[in-house]
């Protein structure tokens, strides 16, 4: 439910819902979002157009709008790229811990051991432990910007070590940009993807930043599989739906995205703050403490190792509150008990409340 501390709940602070829909009204009527037939699969070539030039600038990807292919958020995304390049037998590094959304995708593949899960450190996805579990993987799933759910970014070495596997191989990197545009302290790193465009599968989505329903994310591939990449678009969908992808372009092309980044990082970088001083004053650092970071969304709230997450997330619900277990993101015999607490759709005074109904 859309209760403190659910994840990626817009707020009417951040929300952009009179521009949105003034644009809505303008294009849905008689210009390109009307209804009409079917459509290119890679999606509107507005919208590639303009996703390319906003990473190019914001992200250091090198890429073209015919890279570009639209897709239903970054789940459908990861879903094409383990359709792709994934073939019988062959193995994937996925980090430990890591999102859901991947892990259950390569948990769902017909055959046993392709998962491979690769631990994290204080500098992200221990490249040469993946070298040593599984030196002729095919693919690295990877959330080098922002590691989900642990929150650091992927080192500068790491990046390196982990390209000159992929190209040594002949592998492949999934580039997960996770909460890339919402970092609150430095300058983020650039995307992998500039580093390596001949090696990596980048996705990005407009569900964090703008508003979950929108279901409009991307993929930008090496021009090598973009026919592999529509293909598999074609058999999954056809091509998404046309109208909001039209808003959607003229939202960016017209600046409005730009602007509407800064105010969501202002008013995020506020409410992450706040929760953080609430916690802090109100839980014993021996019962639960916060995993340093300066990006995103949500905190992760670690536990004594005597508490159980899945415990905690029943009893909270029953007192209203949304939060999400840690635990079932790490692979088997590795868990470690803690909370995703999302703070990007609440104010201060509903976080506060929340906080020390949790604390209780």
């Amino acid at each position: 439910p859309p209760v403190p501390f659910a994840i990626s709940v817009p707020t009417g602070m951040t929300a952009p819902g009179d521009i949105w829909r003034r644009l809505g009204n303008r294009l849905r009527a008689r210009g390109p979002a009307s209804p009409t037939g079917y459509a290119d699969p890679l999606g509107a070539l507005a919208l590639r157009e303009a996703i390319a030039d906003y990473v190019r600038k914001s992200r250091s990807v090198r890429c073209e709008a015919d890279q570009v292919i639209v897709t239903s958020g970054t789940q459908q995304g990861l879903f094409l790229a383990s359709q792709v390049l994934l073939g019988p037998r062959d193995q994937a590094w996925v980090e430990n811990p890591a999102y859901r959304g991947v892990t259950a995708i390569l948990e769902s593949l017909p055959y046993r051991d392709a998962m491979v899960r690769v631990p994290v450190d204080a500098e992200g996805l221990d490249v040469e432990a993946g070298i040593r579990m599984a030196p002729k993987a095919r693919v690295a799933f990877v959330t080098p910007s922002h590691q989900y759910p642990l929150g650091m970014p992927l080192s500068m070495a790491r990046r390196a070590a982990l390209l000159a596997w992929a190209r040594s191989a002949h592998g492949w990197v999934v580039e997960d940009d996770y909460d890339s545009e919402l970092r609150y302290e430095g300058s983020p790193f650039p995307a992998l993807q500039g580093l390596a465009p001949d090696r990596v599968v980048y996705l990005g989505t407009f569900s964090k930043i703008l508003f979950p329903s929108l279901r409009l994310g991307y993929v930008v591939v090496p021009p090598s599989l973009v026919d592999a990449f529509c293909g598999a678009r074609v058999l999954m969908d056809r091509h998404p739906p046309t109208a909001d992808q039209h808003v959607l372009a003229a939202f960016m092309t017209e600046g409005h995205l730009e602007r509407h980044v800064r105010k969501v990082r202002n008013v995020y970088a506020e409410q992450r703050l706040s929760l953080i001083e609430t916690l802090e004053a109100l839980l014993p650092r021996e019962l639960a403490w916060i995993e340093p970071g300066d990006q995103g969304m949500h905190l992760v709230l670690w536990l004594a190792a005597r508490l159980d997450d899945h415990e905690i997330v029943r009893l909270a619900a029953n007192e209203g509150i949304a939060v999400r277990a840690a635990s079932p993101m790490f692979a088997a015999g590795t868990a470690r008990p803690g909370l995703i607490l999302g703070f990007g759709g609440f104010i201060s005074a509903q976080m506060k409340a929340a906080a020390e109904r949790l604390a209780a």
